[in-house]
């Protein structure tokens, strides 16, 4: 955000504040900093803006997932994404802040559609007492005022999201680049998964790509997809195909 950012809504809950920002034709989210939880391009809500939820959508050329679980809402920026790009995918969000969530809807053109359900609900909690064993994508973006959510650190949550994911799932992770992926943390992905893949997404964050029953035989990538993709989305994957590298 820039000097020129003006405020278009602001509220208070317990966890403090959450503003809406909007300049020229984009439309921010923060929690009461200059960090921006969520970016948005009014005119074209389904085109993603931030460098992070781009390199996301390799998953889907990795797989065609027709149940996803994101947990972190924010402006539902990605969840608009992915409900344009999977029109016969169930889709389901899971936000700790109902104010959040309400904005998202009200300020972010997050669609009210019956595909998608948004729970109000503490991320790993969600996904421990949810009885599903079925999700083919889950993304994690667990974000608050201080930075990235410590629980998304921890081995017990790659455990859980392991335990939900179907035998052919995989576990998208969004870190920022300076929280080094700490060695316990990558040998927990090693071995809950059958592969992982790292990607410097150009824009100061990690994105990680963790497969389960991966069949490492054949490409990762489906080299079929990638262009009618990148067309649906209004921009090249190429890019972040080509930073994606095995961690081993």
């Amino acid at each position: 955000m820039s000097f020129y950012s003006k405020e278009i809504h602001r509220t208070y809950d317990e966890y403090g504040p959450i503003q809406v920002m909007e300049e020229g034709k984009q439309r921010y989210m923060t929690f009461g900093n200059d960090v921006e939880q969520s970016c948005q391009l009014i005119n074209q809500p389904h085109l993603l803006q931030h460098e992070y939820t781009r390199a996301v959508l390799l998953a889907l050329l990795m797989s065609t997932p027709n149940k996803v679980t994101v947990v972190g809402l924010g402006g539902g920026c990605l969840i608009t994404t992915l409900l344009h790009l999977l029109p016969e995918s169930e889709i389901e969000a899971v936000e700790l802040r109902q104010a959040v969530a309400d904005i998202a809807f009200d300020y972010f053109q997050l669609p009210k559609e019956s595909r998608l359900t948004v729970h109000i609900d503490e991320g790993f909690e969600y996904l421990r007492k949810t009885k599903s064993h079925r999700m083919d994508l889950i993304v994690a973006d667990m974000y608050t005022a201080e930075g990235i959510d410590q629980q998304q650190l921890s081995i017990d949550f790659i455990e859980t999201c392991q335990q939900k994911l179907n035998n052919k799932g995989w576990l998208v992770l969004n870190y920022w680049l300076d929280h080094k992926l700490e060695d316990h943390l990558a040998s927990a992905l090693l071995e809950s998964f059958n592969h992982v893949y790292l990607c410097n997404t150009g824009g100061g964050n990690w994105v990680i790509f963790a497969g389960k029953g991966v069949d490492t035989s054949k490409p990762i990538i489906d080299e079929n997809k990638i262009k009618s993709l990148s067309k649906s989305a209004g921009f090249s994957l190429n890019k972040f195909i080509n930073r994606l590298t095995v961690l081993t």
